[in-house]
């Protein structure tokens, strides 16, 4: 059987048989890093928590909409992370700087609005949660949860963005629009102008370099 044309407006560049198979095989929700993590956070007395909340901006991974806490658990692959350094795939390339692109500014484009709202972002890379790290990893993300109830409770209002598992006894404060994050991940290029709030008021623009 022939094929039918695209119609009008559909996607002009096509991907390979096993870039397609790595699509389809890619878990938006309930991955192996989400699960294990929920399930500590269950064992550190911090259920209660909302899956994919569609009420806070990205539908965050993991949500406390009364804390005002939502929390990412990114995939290194997809997310690009800055650890990790993973190189771009040899084929399709083109469709994967692309891709890889909206997932970025995506993830910083949701970051933002919700620290903007007085959201307290904690953002964990998968690479943070093997053998080794995850126990730091956990202790500073419940650390962070508390915190940001404790905050709330005392009347505060203040968005802030971290990464729990970064170096430290402590979760890394983190601007989600990081300064330098995103050559070493994403191969240089052009930057790309964020309008982001201050925390004290007015607004400022912080370069992001794309691909």
């Amino acid at each position: 059987m022939t094929s039918s044309p695209s119609p009008p407006g559909a996607r002009e560049q096509r991907v390979s048989p096993a870039t397609h198979h790595v699509m389809q095989a890619n878990k938006s929700k309930d991955t192996k890093p989400e699960l294990k993590v929920r399930s500590a956070l269950r064992a550190a007395g911090l259920g209660g928590y909302r899956l994919h909340w569609k009420k806070a901006p990205g539908r965050p991974d993991i949500c406390y909409p009364g804390r005002k806490v939502a929390i990412f658990v990114n995939g290194c692959f997809w997310h690009r992370c800055p650890y990790c350094a993973l190189p771009l795939p040899k084929s399709n390339v083109a469709f994967w700087e692309a891709k890889f692109r909206r997932n970025v500014l995506r993830d910083e484009r949701d970051r933002r609005l919700l620290v903007e709202g007085g959201w307290t972002v904690i953002t964990v890379w998968e690479c943070h949660l093997g053998k080794g790290r995850f126990e730091l990893t956990m202790r500073q993300m419940v650390r962070e949860i508390r915190l940001a109830q404790t905050r709330r409770a005392a009347g505060g209002h203040e968005g802030r963005a971290v990464e729990a598992g970064a170096s430290g006894s402590c979760a890394r404060p983190v601007l989600p629009w990081r300064a330098g994050a995103f050559p070493a991940r994403l191969g240089g290029g052009p930057t790309h102008e964020i309008p982001c709030k201050r925390p004290s008021g007015g607004i400022r623009h912080v370069n992001v370099r794309l691909l």
